[in-house]
């Protein structure tokens, strides 16, 4: 089965039937057998998977030959692109066992690299703001996280465009999913909130932790710089957060899965005084751009935007 990019005005797309089959039936599923067993449905979903995703997934190897160091051989091009699209089947199966209310009581203690730059950043009290990508594991850590005694709030946007869906995922599946993850990720924000800035403030300032995304795309003030080989928009507004609440900015990277994950924290990040909001973004907006890039090239397999699946 071949995904086509369908029209946006289709009633009904190959992506909504797998949401359909993913938010109902897989779902009942998963009440019923443990992680190993999920993961053991993983490997056997995978290859048919990836046939259906085929489109995307040479999408996100011809950007990766791109971004890759010059040189990198073909076979490390499929792989990479291979192992892109079989996480998304694992985090798709481990945001269905994270959804049970204690599934995180149960889960082996994360690796974490760097908690003395956390736990130094929130002796300050200053609040700690945790800059990511879009990577697999997120959710999965910022659990952990939470059991850890560090408790993390989410920025997300509730309504993400999708060009592979039809009117019917969303209208119908896409909240239906939004739902589901809550049940996930439990402690977020919506970008849709009018009160959305506020709430990242009072949660600073009182002295909490909050997580948003460099590469996310929902943004009212975005710039383009290259990326990766291309060019990409990235939103402004996450430095205004930075420059007014004078918050200590830790690189926050998650790898891994329900086995075995692993949380590195990096050293808090310096940015450029400037006296206004534009010359903030121009002297700090690359540095986060920087970071960003060289998170994802250490694992590119498992940085989610490559292409939407």
């Amino acid at each position: 089965m071949h995904v086509r990019a369908p029209d946006n005005q289709s009633l009904f797309t190959t992506k909504d039937l797998l949401w359909m089959l993913y938010l109902f039936p897989l779902r009942l599923l998963a009440l019923a057998i443990p992680p190993s067993g999920l993961y053991t449905l993983g490997r056997l979903l995978a290859p048919p998977f990836r046939l259906t995703v085929r489109t995307q997934r040479q999408r996100a190897r011809a950007w990766m030959r791109e971004a890759l160091p010059a040189g990198t051989p073909p076979e490390a091009l499929d792989q990479a692109a291979n192992q892109f699209v079989d996480r998304a089947v694992l985090r798709a199966l481990d945001d269905l066992h994270l959804s049970r209310p204690t599934a995180a009581d149960r889960l082996p203690a994360p690796e974490i690299e760097g908690r003395e730059h956390l736990d130094e950043a929130l002796a300050a009290g200053r609040g700690v703001l945790l800059v990511s990508g879009h990577f697999y594991a997120n959710r999965l850590a910022k659990l952990q996280l939470r059991r850890e005694g560090y408790p993390v709030m989410s920025v997300r946007n509730a309504r993400p465009p999708d060009r592979w869906m039809g009117r019917l995922g969303r209208s119908l599946l896409q909240p239906r999913y939004i739902q589901f993850l809550h049940g996930v990720i439990r402690d977020e924000v919506h970008t849709q909130d009018p009160q959305c800035t506020l709430k990242i403030f009072q949660r600073l300032r009182s002295g909490g932790i909050v997580n948003v995304h460099i590469d996310a795309a929902f943004a009212s003030h975005r710039q383009e710089l290259p990326f990766l080989g291309r060019k990409r928009r990235f939103g402004t507004g996450l430095l205004e957060i930075i420059r007014l609440s004078g918050c200590t900015v830790l690189p926050m990277e998650c790898h891994g899965n329900q086995r075995h994950v692993r949380i590195r924290f990096g050293a808090p990040i310096g940015f450029t005084p400037s006296a206004g909001r534009q010359e903030f973004v121009d002297n700090n907006l690359p540095l986060l751009k920087r970071r960003l890039e060289e998170m994802i090239l250490t694992r590119p397999e498992e940085w989610e935007l490559w292409v939407r699946l």
